[in-house]
């Protein structure tokens, strides 16, 4: 009994996985013709040329026709030969002969999840080709010398080399951890004096934030505390606290952070902080980058967050490839999430880089498995698809 049951678990896993990859896949075919003399060499031909033509009109979905054709050379060569990592799937049709041609059908599934990790490896999901700015807005605070330091406000530099160097280490460390992505982060002390004075305040706001970012050309920002203490447990051991966050400055969402507590060694305050920091400061900034950049590759960087509810029955067994046919479909749809789920709705969390208005202008007339959706309404936040009877 114990035997058939470990098996019927064991295949009822192996089918939901199977499902799971399957509701990955979209299915294109294509009809060709091939000039070969030889029926093998036809068929591979017409299997060539559907690889080539569903790739690319695929890729120009996803991209568009302005960035595929700048991009034709680099896609050709570094994307559609390696095919095969994202169309696992290829169903030819019986070859037949017309005089000296060959005709032959093939049906491909693609894994757009895979095509999309391939393109955004060069870039091409990315909204611009310049490399992504990111300004550090970390503060440093002394709690034992009773010391702060903010590089935007000049004065706080004042005999402060400590704070200046140790935010010199987080810089240096988050320029090498961002740059293995493609990022680059700017360096804050060569900013200071051209900050107005307006901003040069202890705490910035999150508009005032934004203004920098905007300021200095960064669509991304880390704003961060890094608190300096005396161990509760002991005199000469000194606490290190350490909360950064990574926002758009768009739109003010965070898309990563790290929190991080460290306990020093007995010894001396700032060469005891600094041993600490230099042990623990790479891997501290390479977490944040990595964040960053998962972020990015899902395609979330410069796109807004918004709730999307579809009103009418759709069957519990079809929700799971509803949404994947949902984000297959609409190509401005970075990312999607489902957050409520009731007899008569189904309600998804999108990242989108189109605003209330435009997408749901996009999604009317939405037509998925033969139902079709239109607009009833949306908000700075929300939009509204109801099931048309």
């Amino acid at each position: 009994m114990k035997k058939h049951l470990v098996l019927f678990a064991g295949l009822m896993m192996i089918a939901q996985l199977v499902m799971a990859q399957t509701s990955e896949l979209i299915e294109r075919s294509y009809s060709g013709t091939s000039n070969e003399k030889m029926p093998q060499a036809a068929k591979r031909d017409i299997q060539e040329q559907a690889s080539k033509k569903i790739s690319e009109d695929i890729i120009k979905e996803l991209i568009g026709e302005e960035r595929y054709t700048k991009n034709k050379t680099l896609i050709q060569n570094k994307i559609q030969k390696i095919s095969n990592r994202y169309i696992p799937f290829a169903k030819p049709s019986e070859l037949t002969q017309d005089g000296t041609t060959y005709k032959m059908s093939v049906t491909l599934k693609i894994s757009v999840k895979d095509l999309k990790t391939l393109l955004q490896e060069y870039s091409l999901l990315a909204e611009n080709d310049t490399v992504p700015l990111v300004l550090p807005l970390i503060s440093f605070t002394d709690k034992v010398d009773l010391k702060t330091f903010r590089w935007w406000k000049p004065e706080d530099g004042n005999s402060k080399a400590f704070l200046i160097s140790q935010n010199r280490q987080f810089e240096n460390a988050l320029r090498g951890a961002f740059q293995k992505y493609n990022f680059y982060l700017i360096k804050s002390l060569p900013l200071s004096l051209q900050i107005p004075r307006t901003y040069q305040n202890e705490r910035l706001s999150l508009d005032d934030m934004q203004f920098l970012s905007q300021y200095f050309g960064a669509p991304l920002m880390i704003e961060g505390q890094v608190q300096y203490s005396k161990s509760p447990d002991s005199s000469n051991r000194y606490r290190i606290e350490i909360k950064l966050l990574a926002l758009q400055v768009s739109n003010g969402r965070p898309i990563a952070d790290v929190s991080r507590k460290f306990e020093t060694e007995m010894g001396v305050f700032e060469s005891s902080v600094d041993k600490k920091i230099r042990e623990t400061v790479d891997a501290t900034a390479q977490d944040l980058a990595s964040q960053v950049f998962e972020a990015w590759q899902r395609g979330a960087l410069g796109t807004m967050v918004l709730r999307l509810t579809f009103r009418g029955k759709i069957p519990f067994n079809q929700q799971e490839a509803f949404k994947e046919k949902l984000k297959n479909q609409v190509r401005e749809i970075r990312n999607i999430r489902e957050r409520l789920v009731t007899s008569d709705s189904l309600a998804f969390e999108v990242d989108t880089n189109l605003n209330s208005k435009d997408f749901a202008a996009k999604l009317n007339g939405l037509e998925i498995d033969g139902r079709r959706w239109n607009s009833t309404g949306f908000t700075d936040g929300e939009v509204n698809m109801q099931m048309q009877r």
